[in-house]
């Protein structure tokens, strides 16, 4: 099971109390015998808000179960917070209960995506509220919450006329931007194919991932063909081809809300050598700006 980074710092954490607090010999199961805190799973949280209704939860932990309910108080820092309860956000209830033998209850709170812009960088600070025994010093008492405006992907919104602008094309093609035209692979999911990229004749796929909608990133499917090396340079190296690839971990992504992508290449040219690495920028406009750039150029 794989564990999300929000949990990650107080799993750690308990741990450190868990090995403090072992009892019985190695084979037997370890069990938490230290004092009872009460926090916040981690000091961060950010949330990707898609719409009005989508509920987030942000769990409340304890180290130790108890016998009955436990009440916790939730305050929101008004001088460390930029978002408007209300407006950007609401919290469905300030006080949580862990119920008798659990360890683990949630904080609901829901964005309006609405009311909160691309870049904005709105933030929500709470602190808890228990008895001083219940707190583990200088450990999750706070936490901050950033809201941040996403978009669902829509595909077909990133298909049709678009400028790319590139480091390439500024460096070899003595041009900043040049108008494409982009249209849906027929066999990959969520998949464009950029036509004449960089040359006439030579088409380059790009996939779209949606898996993180905090995290909107692309990737080549693979290595491909992005001209040759007579046309780029003048005279042919190795076989010809001038290879275009994606490096790993590039940050290149998409913003489906603003509808353009920014990419990070590197061409090559296989058993010769790597050319470098390049920046595309890709943003789509409507048939009538492209039909104006056709007319007036850029």
């Amino acid at each position: 099971m794989k564990i999300d980074r929000f949990h990650k710092s107080f799993i750690v954490a308990l741990g450190t109390l868990l090995l403090a607090a072992m009892v019985g010999c190695q084979t037997e199961r370890p069990i938490y015998n230290g004092p009872n805190y009460i926090m916040f799973s981690a000091e961060r949280h950010d949330l990707g808000v898609i719409d009005n209704e989508e509920w987030f939860e942000i769990p409340i932990a304890a180290t130790r179960t108890a016998e009955h309910d436990r009440n916790v108080g939730v305050e929101i820092i008004a001088a460390r917070t930029s978002a408007i309860y209300g407006m950007h956000y609401t919290i469905e209830s300030t006080t949580v209960t862990i119920p008798a033998g659990e360890l683990v209850a949630p904080l609901r709170i829901k964005g309006y995506a609405d009311a909160i812009g691309v870049a904005d960088a709105l933030g929500i600070t709470l602190r808890l509220v228990i008895d001083k025994e219940d707190e583990w010093e200088d450990y999750n008492t706070e936490t901050e919450i950033y809201l941040h405006k996403c978009c669902p992907l829509d595909i077909n919104a990133f298909t049709g006329y678009a400028v790319l602008t590139s480091t390439w094309t500024m460096q070899y093609m003595n041009t900043e931007s040049r108008l494409v035209k982009t249209h849906l692979d027929e066999e990959l999911v969520n998949t464009i194919v950029v036509e004449d990229m960089y040359y006439e004749g030579y088409d380059i796929s790009i996939t779209f991932l949606n898996e993180n909608r905090l995290e909107p990133l692309i990737e080549m499917p693979e290595a491909q063909v992005v001209g040759s090396t007579g046309e780029a340079f003048g005279t042919i190296y190795g076989n010809g081809k001038l290879m275009m690839t994606q490096p790993i971990d590039s940050g290149s992504y998409y913003s489906p809300c603003e509808g353009f992508l920014l990419q990070y290449v590197t061409l090559y040219v296989d058993n010769v050598g790597t050319v470098g690495t390049y920046a595309n920028i890709l943003e789509w406009i409507t048939d009538d700006e492209a039909e104006r750039i056709m007319r007036e150029g850029f």
